[in-house]
């Protein structure tokens, strides 16, 4: 019998909204994050991150996308896409 055990590299692409609140009178603010969804490519996470936007700004709430790290083809191209 033999067996091996593999080491592989796994991307997934994580939307996650942030909320910043203003601060008060008193000068506090509180701040949260939760994850909207898991996808296994970039472009499904930039179109559902790109409807949440959306979303928020029909319901007059002011509301922005960033993207973080790279994908790969922009790893192995070594250019950043958009």
């Amino acid at each position: 019998m033999s067996t091996e055990y593999q080491v592989r590299p796994v991307t997934r692409y994580i939307v996650t909204c942030y909320t910043q609140e203003s601060p008060s009178d008193s000068g506090g603010c509180g701040a949260s994050s939760i994850t909207v969804g898991e996808f296994s490519n970039s472009q499904q996470a930039d179109i559902v991150a790109d409807a949440m936007v959306a979303k928020d700004s029909a319901a007059g709430i002011k509301s922005h996308r960033s993207r973080h790290g790279l994908t790969l083809g922009e790893v192995i191209s070594g250019q950043r896409v958009g």
